[in-house]
Parts: structure tokens; C-alpha cells; sequence
């Protein structure tokens, strides 16, 4: 893995688990594109070109609650954040995911795709 930084779990649970869902509004949520209920039902439609409902989004705000990736806070109308612990989870989960789509042949740079994402930017304060 060239250029990619490889984010420690604890022994209790070494790899993040997620929905597809989950990880795509903690994506949202990270990088600061929903400032609203509605931005983040519009972002997850608009990236999977395919409708989503407001319990589905919801669902997947409480698994993101339950495992401590994400917490409500006062700074938007969507209020959420992503935790540290969220943070770590979407970057290792993301990077996975390009490397993945890029098949192990290295074209894609994971480390400057992670950096564009910039996941931090919503991380809770």
C-alpha cells in the first residue's frame, strides 16, 4: 500500500463495519455537504441515482449515533458531526473503497482521494 496511511482499531473490533448507507452519509457528513435533512436525503439520491427515503437516512443516522461515528451538535440545521472514532472508520472504509474500484493496479493515488475528501471538516469540534 504506497502512500496510504493505515488507521489502527482496537483488538475488540479490528475492522469498521458499515452499510454501504451508513458509510456514504458519514461521507456527507464529513466532508460538510449537508447542511440539512434534506441536503443529505438529496447528496445519498444524487450519488447512487436512486431514491431514498427519510427513514432510510434516518436508520442509517442511528447505526452512525450507536457506534459512536457520528453525534448530534448545534453548529448546522443537520446537526451532526463525525467523531474521531467516525473519522478513522470513514477514511479506512473509503480508502478500501478506491482501492478496491481501482483493482490493486495503483492508477488512482488513495492518499491524495482520502486528502481531497478532507473527512475532517465535519468532525465534531
Amino acid at each position: 500500500m504506497t502512500g496510504a496511511t493505515v488507521l489502527p482499531f482496537g483488538r475488540e473490533r479490528p475492522f469498521p463495519s458499515a452499510e454501504v448507507l451508513d458509510l456514504a452519509v458519514a461521507v456527507a457528513i464529513g466532508r460538510d455537504l449537508a447542511r440539512t435533512e434534506a441536503d443529505l436525503l438529496a447528496r445519498v439520491e444524487d450519488w447512487f441515482l436512486h431514491p431514498a427515503t427519510r427513514s432510510e437516512v434516518a436508520s442509517s443516522v442511528a447505526r452512525l449515533l450507536d457506534k459512536d461515528w457520528a453525534r448530534r451538535s448545534g453548529t448546522d440545521d443537520c446537526g451532526l458531526c463525525l467523531t474521531e472514532a467516525g473519522v478513522a472508520a470513514t477514511t479506512t472504509l473509503s480508502g478500501g473503497m478506491i482501492r478496491m474500484i481501482d483493482r490493486g493496479r495503483g492508477l488512482f493515488k488513495t492518499a491524495f482521494l482520502l486528502q481531497m475528501l478532507d473527512l475532517g471538516k465535519g468532525q465534531c469540534p
